[in-house]
């Protein structure tokens, strides 16, 4: 199989996951409904999609790599397809949770196996490339479940949105085992050494922290960002939520494919964050204060460019990392442990600088975040090798 058509399968599994996330919000009305949920409640359904990635991905990551890329992704697939049939047949709230947290347990397996298979490639180049594309898969993801799940629920039952989100899984699921077995070097390690190994590391804790923050900023940052375009340009949610749609997929995808170009020619990862982050930070805060209709657009569309770049230099720095003898599913679990525990913490924060100080108080927070993530990747340099991407 040509390596193209496997990183299309990759990362069509990864889309599909993040498909897991982006549902929830147009069956919202239906679900509480149905089931008399709380605004807590709900919100309690809604998060335990990260619920597996907080508590265990760096030790997911290491059982991935001991166990094979191939049998923890299709585990993952199954998982996620099991996850989603008892949360659409779910007759009480009980098994919404129970739902979601076994979904959670697909959704990880996943998001460490699959980019993890993309970096077994021999190619740096394609490497470069692909890792940079997969950085893609939250923000793209989430907007074709928010798109598909509310057309669905428009004409249809929440649970059938449930099932056709997760329905590209069975199709890419069978092409697994058309793929070519990865090669990973690191991979019969025990445990605890896969685990302290990736935590010993100054690269990969710079880039696990950056990434971090940027990830609790992204995930508060398009959970609010509805509701303050409407409230802003005093404009329908569902206009709010078209252009918040189309600029995420546009936006990440020419950010995370610029990103691939550069790191291929041997530009420095470090120098891109280290330019970007700033510029997220700004387009944030500019988009959060904003009542201009054509400078809220350009913000936001600056702001998933910066995203792509972003997002696809952190995915494709770790292929780096792991020269040093790490584990590339620990690496890449290390990413998603990292990303889940600041989705917790960041969301609630800004939510109560909203109450506090309106959406002036989210400008502050998110671009404080972003910041954060600059003066990392600024003022913790050391690493065993430059952060870049060799061409050969």
């Amino acid at each position: 199989m040509p390596p193209i058509t496997a990183v299309i399968i990759l990362y069509g599994l990864g889309l599909t996951a993040s498909m897991q996330v982006g549902l929830i919000g147009p069956i919202a009305p239906d679900l509480r409904a149905s089931f008399g949920l709380s605004q807590a409640e709900f919100g309690l359904v809604a998060s335990l999609i990260t619920a597996a990635g907080a508590l265990c991905a760096i030790p997911a990551g290491v059982w991935a790599a001991r166990a094979g890329l191939r049998r923890s992704l299709v585990l993952g697939c199954m998982m996620m397809v099991a996850g989603a049939l008892i949360f659409a047949t779910a007759s009480v709230s009980s098994l919404l949770y129970v739902g979601r947290i076994v979904t959670s347990v697909g959704y990880l397996l996943i998001v460490v196996g699959a980019p993890s298979w993309m970096a077994a490639f021999t190619n740096p180049k394609l490497v470069a490339m692909a890792m940079s594309i997969w950085g893609t898969f939250i923000p793209v993801g989430i907007a074709l479940g928010n798109w598909v799940s509310a057309a669905v629920v428009t004409w249809m039952d929440w649970r059938i949105a449930v099932g056709v989100c997760t329905l590209p899984v069975l199709v890419l699921l069978p092409l697994l085992a058309l793929m070519e077995k990865p090669e990973i070097g690191t991979a019969r390690r025990s445990l605890v050494v896969g685990v302290v190994g990736v935590l010993k590391s100054r690269a990969a804790l710079q880039v696990a922290l950056t990434f971090g923050a940027f990830a609790g900023a992204t995930s508060a940052a398009l959970a609010f960002m509805p509701a303050m375009l409407a409230d802003n340009l005093d404009i329908g949610i569902t206009l709010s939520a078209g252009i918040i749609g189309t600029t995420a997929i546009a936006g990440n995808i020419v950010g995370s494919v610029a990103a691939g170009t550069v790191l291929g020619r041997d530009v420095a990862g470090r120098t891109i964050l280290i330019i970007f982050l700033p510029m997220m930070a700004t387009a944030i805060s500019t988009l959060y204060v904003s009542t201009s209709l054509p400078l809220s657009v350009t913000a936001l569309i600056i702001f998933n460019v910066c995203q792509g770049m972003v997002a696809g230099t952190c995915f494709a720095l770790l292929p780096r990392i792991a020269k040093d003898g790490l584990s590339m599913p620990a690496l890449q679990g290390m990413l998603a442990q990292f990303a889940e525990i600041f989705v917790v913490i960041v969301p609630p924060f800004a939510g109560a600088m909203i109450d506090q100080n309106g959406w002036a108080g989210a400008a502050v927070v998110l671009g404080g975040f972003y910041f954060a993530g600059f003066l990392i990747t600024l003022r913790k340099p050391g690493m065993a090798a430059p952060i870049r991407q060799n061409s050969s």
